[in-house]
């Protein structure tokens, strides 16, 4: 697709808001295709075409928008997509975060997006788009699967299994537990997810950020292969948000043996170590 637009130079919010996934209605694909001329204010506004370029007033744009856009703002919206951050003003996670509710406004329109799965895989692929936004087009693969027909599905599954790689930043992760979450639907085999979460999360140059998830999927799978790693973890690691998320695939996965410990952690006066560490406990008593 050709880039047309020019644009000035100038938690994460973690996951995607995931949960909106959960509201979407059936999409329509058989309504015919809208075509306007120009852009309307309110486009511009999105998209860094206006004099303001505040997230804010941009956001709350992107909220107005209805659900049967037409093609040419469809068109413009790629366009602003595909837009690197170091090429606008806002900050990674206002930047970021604009893109990721203007997806969610495409996902929720009536009428399939088109392209939409193949330009999120393209700029997934490409590294040279910062890691926040191709971990979001990682989160995207796994929350819009379900809402694509068959050819974007062998797109977004791909990119996921892909995604896997790369376990020195977040984004294996990020993969990991949208494959875990998927491991159900037709075509998925789950063992051969869980294996590939595990050999993931044994790599010695694993980052931090991708072992958080990865412990979590573990954990709800039940697979023991992640107990030591969680429990060496648990009591050494100096990454709090880390070690929280190892005291609780503990809880899932432990047993008798892990129960001093934890009551040790329970009573730490950080609410990030001892809340986990309380509910941990809770889970493995009721083991008993």
């Amino acid at each position: 697709m050709k880039r047309v637009l020019c644009f000035p130079m100038g938690l994460c919010l973690l996951l995607c808001n995931i949960v909106q996934a959960d509201k979407l209605p059936e999409p329509k694909t058989d309504l015919p295709v809208i075509t306007i001329t120009s852009l309307s204010e309110n486009v511009k506004l999105i998209i860094g075409m206006a004099d303001d370029k505040a997230y804010l007033p941009r956001v709350q744009a992107v909220h107005t928008l209805g659900k049967n856009l037409p093609q040419d703002q469809i068109d413009a919206f790629y366009d602003f997509l595909f837009q690197k951050l170091e090429d606008q003003e806002l900050p990674d996670l206002e930047f970021n975060g604009l893109k990721n509710e203007l997806t969610w406004a495409l996902i929720w329109q009536e009428r399939v997006p088109k392209e939409l799965a193949k330009h999120l895989d393209t700029m997934f692929r490409d590294k040279s788009y910062d890691v926040t936004w191709r971990d979001y087009c990682v989160q995207f693969f796994g929350k819009y699967y379900r809402y694509v027909g068959e050819a974007d599905r062998k797109i977004l599954k791909a990119g996921l299994e892909e995604a896997l790689n790369e376990w020195q930043n977040r984004i294996a992760g990020t993969a990991g537990y949208m494959l875990w979450q998927m491991s159900d639907y037709p075509g998925f085999d789950k063992q051969a997810i869980m294996d590939r979460i595990v050999e993931v999360l044994n790599q010695p140059d694993c980052s931090n950020a991708s072992k958080l998830p990865l412990l979590q999927a573990c954990g709800e799978a039940g697979d023991k292969r992640a107990l030591p790693q969680a429990r060496e973890l648990m009591k050494t690691s100096k990454d709090i948000m880390l070690r929280a998320s190892a005291i609780a695939a503990v809880g899932y996965l432990g047993d008798a043996t892990d129960i001093p410990c934890l009551e040790n952690l329970s009573k730490q006066t950080d609410p990030r170590v001892q809340k986990p560490a309380q509910a941990a406990l809770e889970k493995l008593q009721h083991k008993k």
